[in-house]
């Protein structure tokens, strides 16, 4: 597994897990993890299809699923800080949709929620 950023990654909050419309939902400035394929230079597809504009440092396409970690910096623009390259293989971006989905449910949410974070606003609360 490939990582770019780790250094970046470690200094920004517990990062929670979001898709294109709980990213939608979240307050600029939010540290955030996203999974997708990098489709272009500077372009990130959301396993439910949303595209995100990346800015930082650059990020090279990839077939590869990956997971962008950083920070909402506008309603379709991520501010990058690293990046988790899984290895080559199918992902079922369905099930990771899916997933990352059921973390933000009330009932679950208590599961999934980062504890003594001081991350910005969450969709949630």
């Amino acid at each position: 597994m490939a990582v770019v950023g780790l250094e970046e990654m470690a200094a920004l909050p517990v990062a929670e897990r979001a898709n294109f419309k709980i990213f939608q939902q979240l307050s600029m400035g939010t540290p955030v993890r996203v999974g997708g394929r990098i489709t272009g230079p500077s372009m990130l597809t959301t396993t439910d299809g949303g595209n995100l504009t990346l800015s930082g440092p650059e990020v090279a396409q990839s077939e590869n699923f990956a997971e962008v970690v950083g920070t909402k910096s506008g309603d379709m623009a991520l501010a990058v800080a690293g990046v988790v390259h899984l290895p080559a293989g199918d992902v079922d971006v369905e099930l990771w949709d899916e997933a990352v989905k059921m973390s933000h449910m009330p009932q679950l949410r208590p599961l999934f929620a980062p504890t003594g974070s001081e991350g910005g606003k969450t969709a949630h609360g």
